[in-house]
């Protein structure tokens, strides 16, 4: 009897400190990302909204699920979203859609943005219950504060990638000064 009282409250000391770590060593402990899944798989939810980017811009998102790397090629060159272990795929593609949406300066994207579906999607990214404390009437504001809470503790780093020469290669960029830009740079 002693042996199992000192087991059950060791499971549950284990299973609150654990329970805190968690929620510490998360996606920045004040940022709450949405649970879509506790299974991280790379397989396509009915909501996903990079299916708005690969109907304009088919072959266009590669995912690596392996490296856990996202890549939007619309050439040659691409934005890459790397994420670590505790990032869902699904929080994944929220980050890549929200970046390639406001952020990215690719000269396809202009009119892309301006699709009315496009517009929806964006919204319904945004309206997640885990970005509300994201909340602006300014959208691009909004995301830029997803973005810089999901990349928090380096949850997910942007690269920028060139496939030349048939080699891939990489740099890292700063996540925080691509955020910071007011206007979009466009990339030719």
């Amino acid at each position: 009897m002693k042996n199992s009282l000192i087991g059950a409250c060791f499971v549950f000391v284990a299973v609150q400190f654990c329970a805190a770590g968690r929620v510490a060593g998360s996606v920045g402990a004040s940022f709450d990302p949405p649970r879509q899944s506790t299974v991280a798989h790379p397989k396509e939810t009915p909501a996903d909204p990079l299916k708005a980017v690969t109907k304009s811009f088919p072959g266009s998102i590669t995912l690596k699920a392996k490296q856990r790397v996202l890549e939007f090629c619309p050439d040659n060159t691409c934005d890459g979203f790397v994420a670590s272990q505790n990032v869902s795929f699904s929080t994944l593609k929220d980050f890549a859609y929200l970046y390639i949406y406001f952020f990215s300066g690719y000269v396809e994207l202009p009119e892309w943005r301006d699709r009315a579906e496009v517009k929806d999607v964006t919204e319904h990214v945004l309206a997640k219950p885990g970005y509300r404390k994201c909340k602006n009437a300014d959208s691009r504001e909004a995301a830029r504060c997803v973005l810089l809470g999901l990349s928090q503790n380096e949850a997910i780093r942007l690269i920028f990638v060139r496939y030349d020469e048939g080699t891939r290669n990489f740099v890292r960029e700063d996540t925080i000064k691509q955020l910071s830009e007011k206007k979009v740079q466009t990339k030719q």
